[in-house]
């Protein structure tokens, strides 16, 4: 099996279900599967309840049982978009982690890519826990109020209470539009985490190449009886191209991935903060250990989550490369040859520049950004509590 495969196979499968990674066969018929379910089932549930808050005369109650989840739903519309428009691209940047630099490891290293495979499936399948009970969750609150409440109130232009089929059929619909958009988002943020994790994995494998360039050495010359110094030096330097060449590669994955899911995180991180706050203010006018509560808690986690493995994540990547230089000082650099000594320092000069991935070219992943958006929700939550 693949690395992909094992490590991100239940990310892309889901979000396969859900119309946004294309197979490899019948790409012009999953085309138009994929914008029908991000044109009906996704986007009119995201419109159609902000309609409804900005349109209709509601107390504050209301307002706080739907805006934050009226507001995840509409970052959904900017999220989910460069999956199907750029479906191709981001295909080929996720199976970048599978090129010849990438793959060609040593045994040494296998227990640090058996750990980011773990990681990688263990994030996946508790976000998605929390996903599900989240949706469970809201499919079960609205029936234990009065009045026949939606789990999500839209803008209709009838009264959905009117018929029960009617009710029901808008339930229903409610119901499935979230399912999209909650499953694919529990398999889009642990896809995009995992992937930067997965190049943190390669940065240390490259420091590990750096770090023991004698020792390969000495285990490659160990096959020949007799070598002179001229080719001992080559091979040396041959080694370093390979290094460089690694380097290099994770530096254009770093650069693609900024650059197709910049926008992606920015909205996430923008919704955050207004979900956030608002899901803190329905938890304080709820009662305390109630099952809308506990269901509240749950979704208040999920969406901490969502931020903090981009965060946490992006923060490891920096830290990781900024060792690299370490690495090379913890070798036996000074028995190298000089042609050798100037390309490592080459590279070195390089790591010098922070491997750094922005969210919309404004906010840095890492857990200060985090802090950031945390003190964001607490300010407008103290103007909310005040209103």
């Amino acid at each position: 099996m693949s690395l992909i495969k094992e490590s991100l196979g239940l990310n892309l499968t889901i979000l396969q279900i859900f119309g946004l990674h294309p197979p490899n066969k019948g790409k012009w018929v999953y085309k138009i599967y994929s914008y029908f379910i991000y044109l009906v089932m996704i986007t009119p549930v995201s419109v159609l309840s902000c309609l409804y808050l900005l349109l209709e005369d509601v107390d504050m109650d209301k307002i706080s049982d739907n805006a934050f989840l009226a507001c995840q739903m509409a970052c959904k519309i900017i999220k989910f978009l460069p999956f199907i428009v750029k479906s191709e691209e981001i295909t080929k940047n996720i199976y970048m982690l599978e090129n010849p630099q990438f793959v060609m490891y040593k045994k040494r290293h296998e227990e640090i890519i058996a750990d980011c495979v773990y990681v990688c499936k263990r994030n996946c399948r508790i976000f998605l826990f929390f996903c599900f009970v989240s949706i469970v969750g809201l499919a079960v609150k609205p029936l234990l109020k009065h009045g026949k409440p939606l789990p999500l109130e839209l803008w209709l232009p009838f009264d959905v209470r009117d018929q029960p089929w009617m009710y029901y059929s808008v339930y229903v619909y409610i119901i499935l539009g979230v399912i999209c958009g909650g499953f694919s988002n529990g398999a889009i943020d642990p896809l995009l985490s995992g992937m930067m994790y997965h190049i943190t994995a390669q940065i240390k494998i490259l420091k590990n190449n750096l770090q023991f360039l004698g020792e390969d050495l000495d285990e490659t010359l160990a096959q020949h009886s007799t070598i002179s110094d001229f080719l001992k030096a080559k091979i040396l330097y041959y080694k370093i191209q390979r290094c460089v060449q690694h380097h290099m590669a994770i530096l254009e994955f770093v650069e693609n991935f900024e650059k197709l899911y910049s926008s992606v995180v920015f909205s996430q991180f923008a919704a955050s903060v207004f979900v956030i706050c608002i899901c803190c203010l329905c938890l304080s006018m709820v009662e305390p250990l109630t099952v809308v509560f506990f269901a509240m808690i749950v979704f208040l986690i999920t969406m901490l989550s969502e931020i903090f493995l981009y965060c946490y994540y992006g923060t490891t990547l920096f830290e990781e490369n900024n060792s690299l230089m370490g690495a090379v000082y913890m070798g036996n650099w000074y028995d190298y040859d000089n042609k050798s000594k100037t390309s490592l320092l080459i590279l070195m000069e390089r790591s010098k520049r922070p491997l750094i991935i922005t969210a919309g070219k404004l906010l840095d992943l890492s857990l200060e950004t985090f802090t950031t958006i945390l003190r964001r929700a607490y300010s407008l939550l103290a103007v909310l509590k005040n209103y």
